[in-house]
Formats: structure tokens, C-alpha cells, sequence
């Protein structure tokens, strides 16, 4: 097949990455946002916050695996992953209604009721929305463009929401009293939410076709820990994606109390969050460019690693309020850059895994690979998330006092900066040796051609 031929016409590419968009409000940093949202403006505690969000990921990571087999035994005529799509659009409505819209009183009880379905809609879109860019096309170059995609929708999706506060509270408009995430703010974002879900689904749905769908030789649920046993590929990466995912989401979940309560610039979290976004926006090009010419799993470990090693760099301005900020938009925009990997590349790499497995195993598990990435990248962030949260509670910090004692704002500084510094360097270093290349993938694909057009001649 020619290139022309394999390459996704602009309209579908677009069509496909809508959705992005509105998953934006389900991303992070949304999650992270939330749980600050909940700790400074709710009853909710940070101790509580932390086993909530815990308990929460573990339960989402018992429905991940079932979605993922459930997907890929669906069939329809509208293919095994549309109609998850639409079904998590519907839910999608009361899980941004009630996450969004807490009442003043709301506790821990309520914060965990919220998570869940915030989590539930989340997993039922973005498992089968995944898997669906490798049967869209099933060249390398070509997933990494739907990937890319993907992640340009989700990171305007994340830099225009964001951008609503600061919108609403300008002088001009004064529909909010400031660019705070307040009670006001997200309700906004949730009402958002609720229009542009089915909206972004139903674009992908009417205009992408199913593409190419394999179906292998039955399995059974049960036979799912087989893709650790049987897949050296996917340890490795899942073990990294794992590990990173830990050091973001301790970044994310940190990043608002370190700026607001350390740096002093609360008022200006909400445009710190918004350059840096802009920023991994303005490198997607490169990043695609790089992969195509080192490979995606090289960039991305290289980028993991240079992460790392820039983050302790954010210690070097001064606290309250005296830093330059605009100094430390640069720097924050440089270094949320060499996250953009982390974000595009994941997808391509889960989809280019399942057809090691394919060629291997003989059956079609794609949508099972993407759950457990949807699983055990979440609960990566579900333990970096409650890390940063438990290490404040243990130093008694208080992200709604501004008299913190030296101890409790080390160990701040420790789980905002710390954590993720070693989990960005270790993810990176184990991706270095990831062994399925663009050749050898091309390889993959060949042979599992050649492998169907024999089953089609039998057949015959």
C-alpha cells in the first residue's frame, strides 16, 4: 500500500481528535485541579482526599480490564467502539454535574461519589476512543499523526477551559469576580462539560469510519494477565508509563498549592497553567517530526529524562511572591514542553504493542491492551496523587493556611518536586531500551497480513 494511500484524510483526523476536546475536563490536570478544588472550598480533608482518590483508582482499575474485553467483543454495525463512545458521552453528564457542582457542605463521602463517576465516564470513552486510532490505520507513521491528533484536541481542550476564568473575570465581561477556580469557575466548567460531550463524540462517531477491525482467535477474560507474561514490549513501557505517571500526577496535584501557598502567584495558577499547556500545543509538531526520525519511544524517554532533570531548577527562584514571574513562565513553559511526549506517544505504543501480541498470540486484544494502560496509568497517578497528599497531612501542611511551618513546607517542596524528578528520570531510562522500532513494527504488520490473507484463502 502507498503512503498516499495509508495516510487518514485531514477531515477524519479531525473528526476523530473532537472528542479530545472535551476529554480535556477528564484529564489531568482537571483530576488534580479538583482535588485542590475540594480541599480549599469544600469539607472535605486533605487525608481524605488522598484515600478517596486511592480507593478510587483501584475501583476504576477493576471495570478497566472488563471494558477493554467488552470492546473487543462488541459488534455492531457501527463497529466494536463507537457505541462506547456514545454510552460514555450519556454518562459523561452526570459525572461533570456532579463533580463539578459540589454543595458548600460536601465531605469526603461525597468527593469519593464524585471521583467515581468522574473516573467511570472517563474509562468507558477513553479505552475504546484509543483503541479505535490503530484499527483507523495500522501504519506506524500514521498512528503517531492520530495520536498527535488526539493530544493537539485534548491540550486546547485543556488550554480554552482553563482560559475561562481568566475570560469571565476580565473587566469588560465581569461575569466572574476573579480568575480563581472558585465554586462559580467550575460550575462553569462543568456546564461546559455537559454541552460539548456529546457534541465532540457525536462528530467522531457520524464521520470516522470503524476501519479495520481484527478479530483473532477467541480468549476469555481470565487469559488477560497473559499480555504481562507473554509481552516483554508492554512490561517494559507499562512500567515506565507507570512510573511517570506517578511523578505527574504528584506534579499536578501540587502544582497549584506550590505556586499559590510557596510561590505566592495564586492568582495567577490559572495563567501559569495556560502557557504551559500552549507550550506541549506548540511542540506536537517536533515531537512528531523527532519521532519520525528517532523513533517514539527515543523521544519520549529522552524528554522523561530531560524532565527530570530540569524540574529541582524551579528551587532557584525565590518564594512569596518575589520571584519574576515572568522569568518562571519561560522556565515552567520550557520544561511542560518535554512532557508532550507522555501525552501523544502512549497511544501509538499501546496500539503498536497489541499487534506484537496479535502476531504472537493469534488474538486481537487491542481494546484489552488499552484498558490496562487506561488501568495502570491512572492508578499510577492515583498513587502519585495520594503521595503528594499524604506527605502533606504527615507534615501537618495546610493549603488553606499561609503560616506553614519550615518542616511542612520542605516536605511540600519534597512531593511537589522530589517525587516527580526521580519518576520522570527511571521512566525515561527504561523506555531507552523499548525494542519495537518502526522497522520491526513494519515487520509486524506484514506478517500479520500475510497471516489473514492465508485465513481468507482457506476460507475460500
Amino acid at each position: 500500500m502507498s503512503k498516499a494511500a495509508q495516510r487518514v484524510p485531514f477531515g477524519q483526523l479531525a473528526a476523530y481528535a473532537a472528542p479530545g476536546f472535551s476529554l480535556a475536563l477528564l484529564i489531568s490536570p482537571f483530576p488534580a485541579l479538583l482535588m485542590a478544588f475540594y480541599a480549599k472550598h469544600t469539607e472535605a480533608t486533605t487525608a481524605g482526599i488522598a484515600t478517596v482518590i486511592l480507593f478510587a483508582r483501584i475501583f476504576n482499575g477493576v471495570i478497566d480490564p472488563p471494558i477493554g474485553f467488552l470492546s473487543d467483543k462488541t459488534h455492531s454495525r457501527w463497529g466494536p467502539r463507537k457505541p462506547w463512545l456514545v454510552a460514555g458521552a450519556l454518562f459523561s453528564l452526570f459525572a461533570f454535574w456532579i463533580a463539578y457542582m459540589p454543595p458548600a457542605n460536601a465531605g469526603n463521602a461525597y468527593f469519593a461519589l464524585a471521583i467515581v463517576s468522574f473516573y467511570i465516564a472517563h474509562s468507558v470513552i477513553d479505552t475504546p476512543y484509543r483503541t479505535w486510532s490503530g484499527e483507523i490505520s495500522t501504519d506506524y507513521a500514521q498512528r503517531s499523526r492520530l495520536a498527535g491528533a488526539t493530544t493537539l484536541a485534548l491540550l486546547i481542550g485543556g488550554v480554552g477551559f482553563l482560559a475561562v476564568p481568566e475570560i469571565l473575570s476580565m473587566p469588560a465581561i465581569g461575569v466572574l469576580d476573579s480568575a480563581e477556580l472558585d465554586r462559580d469557575a467550575m460550575a462553569i466548567l462543568g456546564w461546559i462539560g455537559i454541552a460539548l460531550m456529546p457534541v465532540c463524540i457525536g462528530i467522531a462517531v457520524f464521520v470516522v469510519p470503524v476501519g479495520t477491525v481484527t478479530r483473532g482467535e477467541a480468549y476469555h477474560l481470565a487469559e488477560m494477565r497473559t499480555i504481562f507474561t507473554r509481552n516483554g514490549p508492554f512490561r517494559r513501557f507499562i512500567s515506565a508509563d507507570f512510573i511517570s505517571q506517578v511523578g505527574w500526577a504528584a506534579s499536578y496535584a501540587l502544582m497549584a498549592i506550590l505556586l499559590d501557598n510557596y510561590f505566592g502567584f495564586g492568582d495567577r495558577v490559572v495563567m501559569f497553567l495556560l502557557v504551559a499547556t500552549a507550550a506541549q500545543v506548540a511542540a506536537i509538531p517536533l515531537c512528531t517530526r523527532l519521532a519520525a526520525r528517532f523513533s517514539k519511544h527515543k523521544v519520549y524517554a529522552w524528554c522523561q529524562i530531560l524532565n527530570g532533570v530540569l524540574l529541582p531548577g524551579y528551587l532557584l527562584f525565590p518564594p512569596n511572591g518575589q520571584a519574576d514571574f515572568g522569568l518562571m513562565l519561560a522556565y515552567g513553559a520550557f520544561v511542560s514542553a518535554l512532557g508532550t511526549p507522555n501525552m501523544m506517544f502512549p497511544q501509538a505504543l499501546t496500539s503498536d504493542i497489541a499487534d506484537y501480541d496479535t502476531l504472537r498470540s493469534g488474538q486481537a486484544r487491542a481494546g484489552t491492551y488499552f484498558s490496562m494502560r487506561t488501568f495502570l496509568a491512572p492508578a499510577g497517578g492515583a498513587v502519585g496523587g495520594a503521595l503528594g497528599f499524604y506527605t502533606l497531612s504527615l507534615v501537618s501542611y495546610d493549603p488553606a493556611s499561609n503560616a506553614n511551618s519550615a518542616l511542612a513546607t520542605h516536605g511540600m517542596l519534597a512531593a511537589a518536586i522530589g517525587l516527580p524528578m526521580i519518576a520522570f528520570v527511571v521512566s525515561g531510562i527504561l523506555m531507552l531500551s523499548y525494542p519495537i522500532t518502526a522497522s520491526r513494527h513494519a515487520f509486524i504488520r506484514k506478517r500479520i497480513e500475510g497471516r489473514r490473507r492465508e485465513d481468507r484463502n482457506l476460507t475460500a
